[in-house]
């Protein structure tokens, strides 16, 4: 602002200089004001008079360096800014296009920028799909890779590699676009798992019965959590400590069909033995079998839960069990 301030300033200066001391009519006194500072060089109009001369010397000297700063400056800081962001758009472009068996937020708002956060936490790889601009503005300045447009569109959801992708998290304000994002979704990948916010019992009905793993009801689990914190904050403390990534953290993993786990006792496989790692549940047709002792035995497809320092949890694919 102080560059184009000056740069007028010295037009004025020359305007009204010319149109004094060479007695040039305002139009001619403007056109070789800018002749002058802009060092095209003179043609029909120039300075005749002593005075007029002295003056022209005077802003050549005064005009040209503050015309060229300015004019540089400008065409720099948006050509810089346009070339940066289209720059940026490219490279996450091209990073989307490597992913595969990652993860789509759908909605970056406060909702989906923490899914993000934990994502980045766990070396999760994803990417965002928001339409705000300045939602997505935001998102870019946390270098969270993001694609612009509508997540209930196929484009925007090509876009973003759904058809490649393992999960999705929809996390859009809408209990009904979200249900038709997960529609979408699953067209266009029918073994896409995923998972999605609800604000209410019908939106989450509906979302269960078009094949959404789990549904989450914001309110009511944030309402949960609110009151178990008044009565039982030590409960909750050591779930925020486990489900956190740090020196201890509880996992969850599924025994798929033919797993060496699968049909054993807790006691067989001595995983605790191995790598100090425990089986704390056992997730089985919707149900939770708590107190996992050594007699209990673990089937396809149960989920189980195990608790250890993170390093330890790392070593569970070198057991080759799942």
């Amino acid at each position: 602002m102080i560059a184009i301030s000056l740069l007028f300033l010295v037009l004025a200066i020359g305007i009204v200089g010319f149109w004094y001391l060479e007695d040039l009519p305002l139009l001619d006194a403007f056109y070789l004001t800018v002749t002058t500072i802009t060092t095209v060089g003179y043609g029909d109009i120039t300075p005749h008079t002593f005075y007029g001369k002295i003056f022209t010397a005077v802003l050549i000297l005064a005009g040209v360096g503050i015309a060229l700063y300015t004019l540089t400056g400008i065409i720099g800081s948006v050509l810089e800014g346009r070339l940066r962001e289209a720059f940026g758009v490219n490279r996450v472009r091209r990073s989307v296009a490597r992913m595969k068996k990652h993860k789509i937020i759908c909605g970056g708002g406060r909702t989906g920028s923490v899914v993000a956060d934990e994502f980045r936490g766990d070396g999760v790889e994803f990417v965002i799909v928001e339409r705000d601009p300045k939602v997505v503005k935001e998102l870019r300045k946390r270098e969270f890779p993001v694609v612009e447009g509508d997540a209930t569109t196929d484009a925007a959801l090509l876009e973003a590699g759904v058809e490649r992708a393992s999960g999705l998290v929809a996390t859009l304000p809408s209990d009904s676009d979200n249900v038709f994002l997960c529609i979408t979704a699953k067209e266009l990948n029918k073994d896409l798992e995923m998972v999605a916010r609800a604000s209410s019992k019908e939106a989450a009905k509906r979302l269960s019965s078009i094949g959404v793993k789990n549904v989450i009801m914001v309110e009511e689990l944030a309402g949960s959590r609110l009151a178990k914190s008044l009565t039982k904050p030590e409960i909750v403390a050591f779930i925020d400590f486990a489900t956190k990534t740090g020196d201890a953290s509880l996992e969850s993993l599924t025994v798929d069909k033919g797993a060496k786990i699968a049909n054993k006792k807790v006691k067989e496989l001595r995983i605790k033995e191995k790598i100090g790692v425990s089986i704390v549940a056992i997730l089985r047709e919707g149900k939770v079998i708590a107190n996992v002792g050594p007699e209990d035995e673990i089937r396809e497809g149960d989920t189980v839960v195990v608790m250890g320092k993170k390093d330890s949890l790392e070593k569970l694919d070198s057991l080759d069990f799942f």
